[in-house]
């Protein structure tokens, strides 16, 4: 049975307002996601930058609070002009490069960590009737004056007792350098990958690699040392999130090829097979690499190494300290 009017419960404005504002209280407006912090990242297209190509393409650097614009160079020389003159947040580049960089200039470029090691990645690749260095005398090489592939070339010549002025350099970008072998403009070519992986599917073959001097062709992390204590939270999570990215390629190496065949242009066999001429590393390498304030890790040695051969190439107008060139406080 319906009640009447007068039966209803009488109607109380104010305790209809308060309702409504504890209803309005318990549902705020939701609070915003911060604002993700910016780094505009220089890199080349090289392999060992696959642990960075990942977190981006798996929004690890999103997911860390970061919107990071990864930018392309040709050579890794020029990804370290463009962050000292503050067109970068990072670089990520060779320690030579950052010896030459702070040899011939004032600057405060460091290296806060390291990405990987050239294993045989880097090559010099031949045509047919070269079978040695040796062979090279009289011969028109291409390569990369000053860069890590000049390094490379140059210390194959002194293993097989040659000198430079045996053979005709002709100086162009590592990417040039393969594709002018490929096309057959030159007799050799000191390049990387994925240019080698080409170069000896069009007749090429390898005489010379980085795997026979470990660990010196060394890519790192580079930043302004100035901007190091500013910036210490965004480059933390930047090294997080390549970490994580490593990671990934370590766990599920089969989905990471296609991702990294992307950005080098490659198919994922040939990523696979560049990957093994190549160690990439880890927070926890770092930190093996880096050692403590107590004892210095192998890395410094490394960089000894990278230091006195631009000395002795006379790449650099003086010889810049090897420590200064490492600021180990994020990776220790």
């Amino acid at each position: 049975m319906g009640c009447s009017n007068k039966d209803a419960a009488p109607s109380d404005p104010g305790a209809a307002a308060g309702s409504s504002a504890r209803a309005g209280a318990a549902a705020p407006p939701p609070t915003p996601p911060p604002t993700p912090i910016k780094l505009t990242v220089g890199h080349d297209l090289w392999i060992g930058y696959s642990g960075v190509f990942l977190a981006n393409e798996l929004e690890l650097f999103k997911k860390a609070g970061l919107s990071v614009e990864l930018k392309p160079f040709s050579n890794p020389g020029d990804t370290l002009a463009a962050l000292a003159s503050g067109q970068l947040d990072v670089g990520l580049t060779t320690l030579q490069n950052l010896a030459v960089l702070n040899g011939n200039s004032e600057t405060d470029v460091v290296a806060i960590a390291l990405v990987d090691s050239s294993n045989g990645a880097d090559a010099v690749v031949a045509k047919e009737g070269i079978a040695t260095m040796a062979d090279l005398k009289g011969k028109t090489v291409a390569l990369t004056l000053g860069e890590v592939n000049h390094m490379l070339f140059l210390f194959g010549l002194e293993k097989s007792g040659i000198g430079p002025g045996d053979v005709k350099i002709t100086s162009m970008s590592a990417d040039d350098a393969g594709a002018a072998f490929v096309a057959g403009k030159v007799d050799a070519a000191v390049t990387w990958e994925p240019w080698i992986t080409k170069a000896t599917k069009n007749g090429g073959h390898v005489i010379f690699t980085s795997a026979s001097m470990p660990d010196t062709i060394t890519n790192s992390v580079a930043v302004q040392r100035s901007k190091l204590a500013s910036g210490s939270e965004a480059y933390t999570r930047l090294l997080g999130a390549i970490d994580q990215g490593v990671r990934a390629l370590r766990s599920e190496p089969d989905k990471a090829y296609p991702i990294i065949g992307k950005y080098l242009n490659a198919p994922p066999e040939d990523v696979k097979g560049m990957l093994s001429g190549d160690k990439i590393y880890d927070l926890a390498d770092n930190k093996q690499l880096f050692g403590t304030a107590d004892k210095a890790g192998p890395v410094y040695a490394s960089v000894k190494s990278v230091v006195d051969f631009t000395v002795q190439s006379k790449l650099v107008k003086k010889a810049p300290a090897p420590e200064s060139l490492l600021d180990p406080r994020l990776v220790r």
